[in-house]
């Protein structure tokens, strides 16, 4: 018998990926009213798919007829508004946890939790979810997401929302749910949405409009260019990354110049960057 003969034949059978959560994961339900007491400093916390899903539909209706996955989306202009699946693990490299986004160098793959970054001001944590979850995602040509609701999302602009009152205005209205938590407050007497996207405020805004009839005005035009001194509120979200409105001077002089007068102006994630003042 030759020596090639007596090697093992190589494996091709790809290893699959874990279907269940770790070990000492405790899931809990998800609601929008979260106490950070609850997330502990050093582990990830859990949340329940199914209770997540829930909110999603009642929180942003239109998606409760969506199909999930890539291919499955609704074009809106120049963007894919579709339902991305969470897996509950990927394959990823040993060195992400140390900050280094690459697998090479010859690093073998491992299997991943997947987790979604939360803030706490400029504490960044980590939560999970106890089975897939498909997070509404809107991309652009290339799937890139340019905003998705997930739960930083809902933790970092719950403080704007309850600043709202009589008189308020949003810049961006992005999928429409902060609008709609907005008008769902008994202090709100009347919101105005500043969007300088037609397409979405065609597909996102209308369905308010039947929701809260005249309560709601959607306005296509540039944030920057909209008459805010004529409301007591404003609610910015125009930016990509969290904490961004610091360095918007174009914003920073909206803001100001609303502040001097008595009135209340918040940007999404303001504060974070506070070099930036």
């Amino acid at each position: 018998m030759t020596a090639t003969a007596t090697k093992k034949k190589k494996s091709t059978k790809k290893e699959s990926l874990p279907t269940k959560i770790r070990d000492w994961e405790k899931p809990i339900p998800f609601t929008e009213t979260f106490k950070w007491d609850d997330l502990s400093s050093y582990n990830d916390t859990t949340f329940t798919a199914n209770s997540y899903t829930e909110w999603m539909g009642e929180t942003l209706p239109i998606i409760n007829s969506m199909g999930i996955g890539n291919k499955k989306g609704t074009k809106v202009g120049d963007w894919l508004f579709y339902l991305k699946p969470l897996p509950l693990f990927y394959w990823g490299s040993p060195f992400a946890s140390f900050g280094f986004g690459f697998g090479g160098m010859g690093a073998k793959q491992h299997a991943m939790r997947s987790t979604l970054a939360v803030y706490r001001g400029e504490t960044p944590r980590n939560v999970c979810f106890d089975a897939v979850v498909n997070i509404p995602v809107l991309a652009d040509k290339y799937l890139h997401p340019w905003m998705s609701l997930t739960p930083n999302e809902i933790f970092t602009l719950r403080g704007s929302i309850r600043r709202a009152k009589k008189d308020t205005a949003i810049a961006g209205l992005g999928m429409g749910w902060v609008a709609r938590k907005v008008l769902e407050r008994k202090q709100v007497k009347h919101l105005t949405i500043y969007e300088r996207s037609q397409d979405l405020i065609d597909f996102f805004g209308n369905p308010l409009v039947e929701d809260f009839g005249d309560r709601v005005s959607l306005v296509c035009c540039d944030a920057y260019d909209a008459p805010w001194m004529n409301h007591d509120v404003a609610l910015w979200d125009i930016w990509q990354g969290f904490g961004e409105a610091g360095w918007d001077r174009k914003y920073r002089k909206i803001r100001d110049e609303m502040r001097d007068a008595d009135k209340v102006c918040i940007g999404w994630g303001e504060g974070v960057h506070r070099s930036a003042y």
